[in-house]
């Protein structure tokens, strides 16, 4: 038995899509299962729409998309994630617009999935145009302490789920040991 999510049978009129190459820009054709795709200009282009937000969790996801596939999953994962994260802070830059064409300089500069951009790099700013530095540390500051503040509050949230769950007597078991008078 497939996957139902992989089932060819089940898809709709939106299980094929353009998503543009990061390099030239031009359409990149995917099915909804497909991972990556080259361009016609050599680029590895990964489908962001695609969603196996299962394969987070399954235990068959290997088994089921391959063990390359989940690999090329985890790395669409990353680059959301941190395309996520570069918009988050651009919208700390919005009134100041040096610090936001230096962080575009910084992303776009930075090659590796880890992290926005190589903080090092944003260092040696300070060299050339120290109010830049300054200004872009302390937007950078503001960036991470709001993403601090917000997994405090998921985490919270989802402390205070489980608590419920524990407690909802729905989910409790009938004590079939009890005497029943």
């Amino acid at each position: 038995m497939r996957c139902p999510g992989q089932d060819t049978q089940t898809w709709g009129m939106d299980a094929i899509y353009d998503v543009d190459c990061p390099k030239c820009g031009k359409p990149v054709e995917f099915f909804k299962d497909e991972m990556k795709r080259k361009c016609a200009c050599g680029e590895r282009v990964f489908n962001d729409r695609m969603d196996l937000g299962c394969a987070k969790w399954c235990p068959s996801a290997e088994s089921c998309i391959g063990p390359d596939s989940l690999k090329d999953f985890e790395v669409t994962q990353q680059r959301k994630s941190r395309r996520e994260d570069f918009r988050f802070l651009l919208e700390f830059a919005a009134e100041d617009e040096g610090a936001k064409e230096l962080f575009k300089t910084l992303y776009s500069e930075y090659t590796n999935e880890d992290a926005i951009f190589d903080t090092n790099r944003l260092m040696t700013v300070q060299e050339s145009d120290e109010d830049l530095f300054n200004r872009a540390t302390a937007i950078f500051r503001a960036y991470l302490e709001e993403k601090k503040s917000i997994s405090q509050r998921e985490a919270k949230a989802r402390e205070r789920t489980e608590e419920m769950l524990t407690h909802d007597q729905r989910l409790k078991k009938p004590d079939l040991g009890a005497h029943q008078g």
